[in-house]
């Protein structure tokens, strides 16, 4: 009985530990990150100074993650012309299946694999999709961490108002 009770009470305490935490608010700096991209190359914070950046983090058995694709890779085209922003999608999965799954499921943000890791970091709650915007000074501009909001224009917004600054 005893051993419940202290079963009991580490879990309660973990419980509340976990909801504590938060995840990272507008003006906050990045954490230090490293990706590993599928087009073989490495992407960290010092790679990314002096631009925008937009990072999806999601996984392949993510529906809601797959919905927002189509809408995601217009957001990309409306602003391909622009050097001074990336679109990052570090993914939960492994290289062998991300690749499986852009043969039927095309996405044209970079994407990085097994990614766990950095979402741990970035993504406290591990709620999927989540989206962050990075300004150019390598702070947050956006985060919205399971919000499953039905359009784009808050994340729009944000970017717009990054690429000004």
């Amino acid at each position: 009985m005893k051993r419940i009770f202290l079963l009991f009470c580490f879990l309660w305490m973990s419980a509340i530990i976990v909801a504590q935490e938060e995840n990272f608010k507008v003006g906050d700096s990045i954490p230090n990150f490293k990706l590993w991209l599928t087009d073989g190359t490495r992407l960290t914070q010092e790679d990314i100074k002096d631009k925008v950046v937009v990072f999806k983090f999601w996984f392949t058995a993510c529906l809601p993650c797959v919905i927002d694709i189509p809408p995601l890779n217009e957001l990309v085209i409306q602003m391909e012309a622009r050097d001074d922003i990336l679109f990052v999608a570090p993914a939960l999965d492994r290289k062998e299946p991300i690749f499986e799954f852009l043969d039927k499921h095309p996405f044209v943000f970079k994407i990085a694999y097994s990614s766990m890791d950095v979402s741990e970091v970035f993504n406290k709650k591990q709620v999927y999709p989540s989206y962050f915007v990075i300004d150019k000074k390598g702070k947050f501009a956006y985060v919205d961490s399971g919000s499953k909001q039905s359009h784009f224009m808050p994340l729009k917004k944000a970017i717009l108002k990054a690429l000004e600054e």
